[in-house]
């Protein structure tokens, strides 16, 4: 069968360079070849002339995705045309988060609209947890969780004589080596991708953590499962192999949670000697200054951090399983390593205030990292805080368009001590707070990805 398999657009729409490539379709890709499929993915997200802008500059932009939602004439409506023209897939894939579900319900109708005999499930986050919202906008069928299993036993039902059910459960896959590497091949102008964005690698999945804003768990569950590490440093050498990527990002929920898993990776990437720089994701309380420095020696150059707020009731409230006294602690160890390391802080929790947001500001300033992202809360189905919301009569799940659920949407908010246009306003300060603060370290070391 000849699938298509699509990445709808958010950050294009409003102008923002999008790093790397849609990795979950080209591991579902990977599956599909596997078993016999032609597979092309359209990354509607790439544009190699969109920028990379300050949160604040990105946020004044979102009109421009909310127009282009309107606009069947945009380029991008336009290229998924020529592309459904020129590939004419039997079956479509579209990728759902919630930032992006108003995206993809434009895509599925656009693909309805080009030929209705066309097939189209859809999978991700958003749909895994509320499915009702895209079988409602024309998809034939939803694959809720980690979906390459589910994908591949819809794809041999509809070739068989099977009965797909509308919406399938896929299993989680306890071995991950038993997967193909994956297809990177199927982006049809993977030339135009940067080195350094095709470096995007997840060699775990799962997050053990219990953080009550975060969806992570809807699709990975809360048990970590890995590749090998043969697996990894295989991977590794061939995106270097392929593509010249000499940079490589470490997407796992939280990289340094099994701490004897790095060391072994990192003694394997030194005995190797495999020149790359790396960087990953991970949590204030589980690193340390001796495993930042082996990191580091194998070749580490960033570390990304979730911090989220400097108030411990907010921390409390999050569910965040750290204290500011470890957040603290771990930046004096980052910035004492020589790492480049970026804070990410999150603002508009229901609980949040004025004293609040003043001592997450207060905290960036004190602890001063290279670069701060910002983001606005957003409630994600199937997480807790969500459901606080949603009970809270704070968002009407039923009828809401959920434009509003982007960091670059400064339109809503769902607080519970101040009105929505102190929020914003104090949201908007935040903002130009943290450009100011990244425009001064960028004067001392900037984010390699923008190098």
């Amino acid at each position: 069968m000849k699938i298509l398999l699509i990445d709808p657009p958010f950050q294009r729409l409003i102008g923002f360079y999008r790093f790397y490539f849609p990795l979950g379709l080209t591991y579902l890709a990977a599956v599909l070849k596997q078993a016999g499929h032609e597979v092309l993915i359209y990354d509607a997200e790439h544009d190699i002339s969109c920028i990379s802008p300050a949160m604040k500059d990105a946020a004044s932009s979102h009109h421009l995705y909310l127009e282009g939602l309107d606009d069947d004439n945009h380029p991008v409506w336009q290229e998924l045309q020529r592309v459904l023209e020129e590939f004419k897939p039997q079956a479509v894939g579209v990728s759902v988060l919630t930032p992006k579900l108003a995206t993809a319900a434009k895509t599925i109708r656009l693909i309805k609209k080009h030929n209705s005999r066309i097939i189209v499930f859809a999978g991700g986050e958003h749909v895994t947890v509320r499915p009702q919202d895209i079988i409602k906008e024309g998809a034939d069928y939803v694959v809720c969780g980690e979906g390459e299993c589910g994908t591949v036993q819809l794809i041999e039902q509809l070739e068989g004589v099977g009965c797909p059910s509308k919406i399938i459960r896929s299993p989680l896959i306890e071995n991950l080596d038993t997967l193909p590497l994956p297809a990177l091949e199927c982006l049809p102008n993977i030339q135009s991708y940067r080195p350094i964005d095709l470096g995007l690698m997840m060699d775990a999945r799962g997050c053990p953590f219990g953080c009550n804003f975060c969806s992570l768990r809807t699709i990975w569950g809360r048990r970590v499962r890995y590749h090998s590490i043969d697996r990894t440093v295989r991977e590794i050498a061939l995106r270097q192999e392929h593509y010249g990527t000499k940079y490589i990002s470490f997407r796992n929920g939280t990289f340094t949670f099994d701490r004897s898993r790095v060391v072994a990776l990192c003694y394997r990437m030194l005995d190797e000697r495999i020149d790359v720089e790396w960087e990953c994701l991970t949590r204030a309380d589980t690193t340390d200054a001796e495993l930042l420095q082996l990191m580091q020696t194998a070749g580490c150059r960033t570390v990304r951090v979730g911090i989220e707020s400097g108030s411990e009731k907010i921390l409390q409230y999050m569910n965040k399983g750290v204290t500011l006294s470890q957040i603290r602690a771990a930046a004096k160890v980052l910035n004492q390593s020589g790492l480049f390391w970026a804070a990410y802080f999150m603002l508009g929790v229901p609980v949040e205030t004025e004293e609040t947001i003043r001592e997450t500001l207060d905290l960036i300033a004190e602890i001063n990292p290279p670069f701060v992202t910002l983001a606005r809360f957003s409630p994600l189905p199937g997480t807790l805080m969500y459901q606080e919301v949603v009970d809270a009569g704070m968002l009407d799940e039923d009828t809401t368009d959920w434009t509003w659920a982007a960091n670059q949407s400064l339109g809503k908010a769902f607080v519970r001590y101040m009105s929505q246009e102190r929020f914003l306003d104090l949201m908007q300060g935040a903002a130009q707070f943290v450009k100011e603060h990244n425009s001064r370290q960028a004067e001392i070391r900037s984010d390699p990805r923008l190098k």
